[in-house]
């Protein structure tokens, strides 16, 4: 009695009815950080093997900010994942001796924790030019606040000097100053010529 279309619409419409799917809640870890910058780039990392740079993968590169438990200083991190199955390809903490550079126009090159074997590596970031700029600012000025933060910790640490030690050290530099610019010498000078004189 049916149609073959009409058959063909009520076989669709059973069949999606079927298809759908729960909405699943994503956890990246990263809940509790507040994102400031996150760009589409390239990550490259350098093979001292082969002597040049591997493709790591292209996605998006998040710099967030956390701040710490201990005494709420501010600690970042940059987290990659790349597109589509969103693998994890780079996940750092900056640190004070962390190396930026801008390599060129387009691209910066640092040091970073690799996530594959936990070592150290220098790692190439490629993107546009602004989201470049926008990006080696951000880092540039986290690093500059966290080496800061290392020498007041070890200024501190360090023991103070005595008081009365540098007073004493500035009485000598200036008496040796003052002594071969007194009247002695000049005034000898001046009897000799007198007595050259009153001589002739």
């Amino acid at each position: 009695s049916e149609s073959l279309a009409e058959s063909a619409a009520a076989y669709t419409k059973a069949t999606a009815r079927k298809c759908l799917l729960e909405k699943v809640e994503v956890i990246t870890g990263e809940e509790a950080e507040s994102n400031v910058l996150q760009i589409q780039c390239k990550l490259f990392v350098f093979d001292k093997a082969s002597q040049s740079w591997v493709e790591r993968g292209r996605g998006l590169l998040r710099l967030n900010d956390m701040a710490s438990t201990d005494d709420g200083t501010l600690q970042s991190r940059l987290v990659m994942r790349t597109q589509g199955s969103l693998r994890l390809i780079l996940n750092t903490k900056l640190w004070a001796q962390m190396q930026i550079d801008k390599a060129s126009e387009k691209s910066i090159r640092i040091t970073a924790m690799d996530t594959e074997d936990q070592g150290v590596k220098v790692f190439l970031i490629s993107a546009s030019s602004k989201d470049t700029g926008q990006l080696y600012a951000a880092l540039h000025h986290r690093i500059l606040a966290l080496r800061s933060r290392v020498e007041q910790e070890q200024e501190a640490k360090m023991p103070a000097p005595e008081p009365g030690a540098a007073p004493s050290n500035e009485d000598d530099s200036d008496e040796d100053v003052l002594a071969p610019s007194g009247a002695t010498g000049g005034g000898a000078g001046d009897e000799g010529d007198g007595q050259t004189a009153g001589s002739t």
